[in-house]
């Protein structure tokens, strides 16, 4: 029975050499062991403090970019809105040249009409006169039977014209 309270007796030293080794390891441990794991593990958590960051940073940087294209945007529609303003504008100035331009050709060429309009009834009322004169001198010379000068029958003719004008 003795050996068997040997098993189940409490021995002092050993308890103690127990402590004192678990003291020793423990110590031994935290100095090669806790130390370098919470080196890893702070340095793992600063790491993952810095891709937050970082991801947070280009968060933002992207935020303002989109921000600053749709400003870019927004200026591009109003940039095209006064291009196509500018395009009508000069388009209905040049339509209005065009116009005037065709409008006064038109005026010049009708009254470059009117002009040999008018020569022309000058040249055929002349011509009407001197056919008028010569069959008038043909036939008064028969009548008569003398011959009339035609200077003196022109003068006739043109003061019958200008009565025959005037009545009218």
């Amino acid at each position: 029975m003795v050996q068997t309270l040997d098993i189940i007796s409490v021995n002092i030293w050993q308890i103690l050499m127990s402590l004192i080794n678990l003291l020793i390891m423990y110590l031994i441990l935290k100095k090669f062991l806790f130390g370098p794991v919470q080196k890893v593990i702070a340095t793992r958590k600063q790491q993952v403090e810095d891709i937050y960051t970082e991801a947070q940073q280009k968060r933002d940087s992207a935020e303002s970019m989109r921000t600053q294209y749709e400003e870019k945007l927004a200026g591009a529609r109003d940039e095209a809105d006064s291009i196509v303003r500018t395009a009508q504008q000069t388009a209905q100035r040049r339509s209005d040249a065009i116009v005037a331009d065709a409008s006064q050709q038109a005026s010049h060429l009708k009254q470059k009409a009117e002009a040999e309009i008018a020569q022309e009834k000058k040249q055929m009322l002349s011509d009407v006169r001197s056919e008028i004169s010569d069959i008038a001198v043909e036939i008064a010379s028969r009548i008569v039977g003398r011959e009339i000068r035609k200077e003196d029958h022109d003068s006739f003719v043109d003061e019958f014209i200008r009565n025959v004008g005037e009545q009218q």
